[in-house]
């Protein structure tokens, strides 16, 4: 993965899929939207319009995530950076919002970000007394990112309206738990829904948008079982103290300073399986009272959740 820059500290990364999809936006552009809306192009200067519209599509989503980004920064969220990849991107957030407030701050400033973009670009292509492809550009921008937060306010998780319902029913029921699982729920119907209507578009014609759907589709899918399972785990681990799940350090081990990253003996299990998720070793030092008395692995979370009944996560969630 590539790191461009960083924005308040924040790395800003490409995956090597948003190449793949800029090439294909690009194409689609060039081949597509620019020669039927400027029907004198020339071959070149519609495959120049249609690489910068693509970047300036990516930078409006850049925009959104780095809003997502911001505002979790402000409500001590951290944030371990932006990632663009094929799908658009995600502002990679470390812990949950402390408060259902903080959730719905976090969540609906970034379609209100793409609504504002859309304007900017509606208002300057009606302002702008330019050439054809200037208004030809914004336009395309401007719908583009009003259907951008259109899309993300679909209250399904983990689109930022899925993220809104869940921060509203956690609101109402204080279990945030519950909330995620039942918006998780939603994200799934709705995924469920895209797949299927990609697979009629596709039926009746139209290959590559009914392809697209699906792929999108299946993305979301994936993304809100994950959520869901995510529920499950930290049902099961919250509980737990890293003591309780730890190995005992080696002598040696324990006689050394204790290393940056480390974790708590008396943490929740539940913030070493989030600290592990970012760390490279796959393994955690354990900390109590400034020395090191053990070690805390992924093999370990592994066994503790093994060793946690499935009816105790059932009622904690339900």
């Amino acid at each position: 993965m590539l790191q461009l820059f960083r924005v308040a500290g924040i790395p800003v990364r490409i995956d090597p899929s948003w190449v793949i999809v800029f090439g294909l936006i690009s194409w689609s552009l060039a081949a597509g939207y620019f020669p039927r809306v400027l029907p004198d192009v020339s071959v070149g200067a519609a495959w120049l319009h249609g690489v910068v519209a693509a970047l300036l599509l990516f930078v409006s989503v850049f925009l959104h995530e780095l809003s997502h980004a911001l505002v979790a920064l402000e409500h001590g969220v951290p944030v371990s950076g932006i990632r663009l990849h094929v799908f658009g991107g995600v502002s990679e957030m470390e812990a949950e919002p402390p408060t259902p407030r903080a959730e719905l701050m976090i969540a609906v400033i970034g379609p209100l970000t793409s609504f504002v973009i859309a304007g900017l670009c509606y208002g300057l292509g009606r302002a702008l007394d330019g050439p054809p492809w200037v208004a030809a550009l914004t336009g395309y921008l401007a719908v583009v990112n009003f259907i951008v937060g259109i899309f993300n306010l679909v209250p399904g998780f983990p689109l930022d309206g899925g993220r809104v319902l869940r921060a509203l029913l956690w609101w109402g029921s204080g279990r945030q738990q519950w909330a995620t699982l039942w918006a998780s729920r939603a994200g799934i119907a709705f995924a469920l829904f895209m797949i299927a209507l990609g697979g009629i578009r596709a039926v009746a014609g139209e290959v590559i948008g009914g392809l697209w759907f699906a792929f999108i589709g299946m993305f979301l899918y994936q993304a809100a079982r994950a959520s869901r399972a995510l529920v499950d785990i930290r049902a099961r681990l919250e509980p737990l103290r890293v003591a309780d799940v730890m190995a005992p350090a080696e002598p040696a081990v324990a006689e050394a300073p204790p290393p940056a990253n480390a974790v708590a003996a008396e943490a929740s299990a539940w913030q070493a399986f989030l600290k592990l998720g970012r760390a490279e070793a796959g393994r955690l030092a354990v900390v109590d009272g400034g020395r090191v008395v053990g070690v805390v692995s992924r093999r370990d979370l592994q066994d503790a959740l093994l060793e946690r009944p499935d009816a105790d996560v059932a009622r904690r969630a339900a």
